[in-house]
């Protein structure tokens, strides 16, 4: 489906998104926030398919050993699931990236740092851990020697009892862990805030009998709400 990249694409957006903190502290802590949901309503109904394709049947129920992989896809079937899904697909590279991103427009007269800071005393303020950045930009200003080179940093926030949970449903998890929020400056000077957009709702509708359990399901909404609002405080410069 045209705004279904694939399985894969959306099973990479849930475990970024996991990778922040959840569980108890992080539930109470975006509660005590006190702000209101500025997210969509956590019910997302299925959409009938817009073409007359036939559906193959899903694998059956499963049981799964925590904490273990999974049998390697080989290229070939890897490459052929891809192909199938872009056969359908009526969008370019940026318009498929776009489409996985989140972001929001820093306010006018914040500097880089004011928006970092805010974010920062956020994820504080609703018990979400912050573990690293990587300022990219000052890596291409030592290569390059150019100084006038856009600003770019990633922050990393991260909670292990949710990402052990996400380990344990599958190892394969890791490789996105922990998640990131892009701070960068665009052609005009311009701050912007992007996250991967990792809604978990859209899991809802698939035929798969293999699901996440309703515990993990209610933790990711709390984590893709506290994020929502750590890059809406960020964006607004809110101390």
């Amino acid at each position: 489906m045209p705004w279904k990249i694939g399985t894969t694409l959306i099973i990479g957006l849930l475990a970024a998104a996991l990778s922040l903190p959840g569980a108890q502290a992080a539930e109470e802590g975006v509660k005590r926030d006190g702000k209101q949901s500025r997210l969509p309503s956590q019910s997302l109904p299925a959409k009938p398919m817009p073409f007359n394709i036939q559906i193959p049947p899903t694998r059956p129920k499963e049981e799964h050993v925590p904490n273990t992989m999974r049998e390697s896809i080989s290229p070939e079937a890897r490459a052929n699931f891809i192909t199938s899904m872009m056969a359908i697909n009526p969008f370019s590279m940026q318009e498929m990236i776009a489409m996985m991103a989140v972001k929001y427009q820093a306010k006018e007269g914040l500097s880089f740092d004011d928006v970092v800071e805010a974010m920062k005393t956020k994820a504080n303020e609703i018990n979400f851990k912050f573990v690293g950045v990587n300022p990219l930009w000052k890596d291409v200003v030592a290569i390059t020697g150019n100084k006038d080179t856009p600003r770019v940093e990633f922050f990393s926030f991260c909670d292990a009892m949710v990402a052990r949970e996400l380990l344990d449903l599958s190892l394969e998890f890791a490789i996105f862990l922990p998640c990131r929020i892009a701070v960068v400056e665009d052609a005009y000077k311009k701050i912007w805030l992007l996250t991967l957009d990792w809604d978990v709702r859209w899991l809802d509708t698939s035929k798969n009998p293999n699901r996440i359990s309703e515990s993990l399901r209610e933790k990711a909404i709390i984590v893709r709400e506290a994020i929502d609002k750590i890059m809406r405080a960020g964006a607004n410069g809110e101390f």
